[in-house]
């Protein structure tokens, strides 16, 4: 009966750790879902901002400040959208509720 008894409380424990198992893997994968979103976001947004940042360049060997001033203010929108699409993602991924503490039983 005793060795009955310790197998079913094996048992549970295993099914606990099982069950954190479970929920762990869902939060990793959450994660590296958010992480490739951000990635191919900000792939993107780098894209753009080495357009013009090009645009910067030409606009200052031609010496035209209207030209200049237009990839600044690009440049600063594409920064500002990397900022908020980071913080949305960020935002997102939800921390799991911490683990119950282990119960320990006296021999």
């Amino acid at each position: 009966m005793l060795l009955r008894q310790a197998f079913l409380a094996i048992a549970a424990k295993l099914d606990q750790i099982y069950a954190q198992g479970n929920k762990i893997m869902a939060v990793i994968d959450d994660l590296n879902t958010a992480v490739a979103a951000l990635t191919a976001g900000f792939a993107t947004l780098d894209t753009a901002i080495q357009t013009e940042v090009a645009a910067l360049t030409a606009a200052l060997a031609a010496n035209n400040s209207a030209g200049v001033e237009a990839a600044v203010a690009a440049i600063s929108a594409i920064s500002a959208k990397m900022a908020t699409d980071a913080a949305t993602l960020s935002a997102s991924v939800v921390p799991p509720a911490p683990a119950a503490a282990p119960v320990v039983k006296a021999a």
